[in-house]
């Protein structure tokens, strides 16, 4: 078995913590954890779970934070995470068997959010690397580091491993999640004076200020980056346009949102983008176009956000259907959202 540490860099987040350890203590492997500055019970109860417990002055840098942490790991196989992410799935046998089969690649972890958006409750699961050899690799950015090389000629590979966690920072009430995304803008704003044709930070920018629900702020942030020549190819890019989608339509901007249907080819593949058009064009009274859409999106094979390449799609060509008369047709595609409430509500109320 190849071993690995798990670095995790913590603050003040004792019970948010714990369960985090409580997790991964199952897997057997060494837990590093550098605690940045805690005044509450962070580093008596780390003790509890590990030996490895270190102190780092923080210096609003997250990599420099990172990186010191991987210092302190005896072993050359890193997997960091985050004291608010909660494993929910790790298959040892498969992972090892990846991790030999991929020795300079960068392994992803697939991570949960829950949160409450616009009084609706979306789910998002995405990847992320995670796993690396810190031979090869180390972090670069105060905030949202990202895993870069160590030979700048090297550009990295990556590999899906079969690891699951919940991320519980936005579980919170929008006072809580905003007052974290408050912190991310303010730091991100610092990046951006150093570096202001960074476009991953303008769109983490317009990420913090979409989850403070700031969506005229977003749009701003969003569009700036989006006037630059991005490869449409890479994750962080396909995400911002949908979340400028979803911004222009939080906002009313309805006519600007259909300017989407420029970058339609590059973009609809996944079903999140495809259901975006449908939204899209549901706002602008495209009934049909919207229709065409939504089931477009239960094709694709790619999806973020759950619910969006079925019983979501599904509930807004009913809903189309019902608004134009056609009850029928609601009905059937009510039917095939499942226990989707909303869907089961317009049902009762129909029949």
């Amino acid at each position: 078995m190849i071993p690995y540490s798990i670095c995790i860099i913590t603050k003040n987040e004792c019970h948010i913590l714990e369960e985090c350890l409580r997790r991964l203590k199952p897997l057997g492997q060494e837990i590093v954890v550098l605690d940045t500055g805690s005044t509450d019970d962070t580093c008596d109860m780390v003790v509890k779970y590990t030996d490895k417990l270190f102190h780092f002055e923080w210096c609003n840098d997250f990599s420099a934070a990172r990186n010191e942490c991987i210092k302190h790991a005896s072993n050359d196989y890193i997997l960091t995470v985050d004291s608010d992410e909660y494993l929910t799935a790790w298959v040892e046998e498969k992972n090892q068997e990846l991790i030999k089969a991929n020795p300079k690649g960068i392994g992803r972890i697939y991570r949960t959010d829950t949160y409450t958006q616009q009084g609706e409750t979306r789910t998002v699961r995405e990847g992320m690397g995670r796993f690396f050899s810190k031979k090869l690799y180390h972090y670069e950015g105060s905030i949202h580091e990202q895993i870069v090389p160590n030979d700048k000629g090297e550009s990295p590979s990556y590999y899906a491993l079969n690891a699951e966690f919940d991320h519980m920072a936005y579980a919170g009430d929008i006072e809580t999640r905003a007052k974290r995304s408050k912190r991310n803008a303010d730091l991100l704003l610092k990046e951006l004076e150093k570096n202001p044709d960074d476009t991953y930070f303008m769109f983490q920018l317009g990420q913090a200020y979409f989850m403070m629900e700031d969506y005229e702020s977003a749009v701003q942030a969003y569009g700036k980056a989006l006037t630059y020549d991005l490869d449409p190819r890479l994750e962080y890019v396909q995400s911002m346009v949908e979340s400028y989608g979803y911004a222009l339509l939080y906002t009313k901007r309805y006519q600007e949102a259909l300017g989407l249907e420029g970058v339609y080819k590059e973009f609809a593949v996944n079903a999140d983008f495809c259901f975006l058009m449908g939204l899209i064009y549901m706002n602008n009274a495209l009934f049909d176009l919207a229709i065409q859409e939504f089931l477009n999106a239960t094709k694709q094979k790619v999806c973020k956000v759950t619910g969006a390449d079925s019983y979501r799609a599904y509930y807004n060509v009913g809903v189309i259907y019902e608004c134009t008369g056609r009850i029928d047709d609601a009905l059937k595609y009510y039917g095939m959202c499942g226990e989707f409430e909303p869907a089961k509500g317009r049902i009762e109320s129909l029949t």
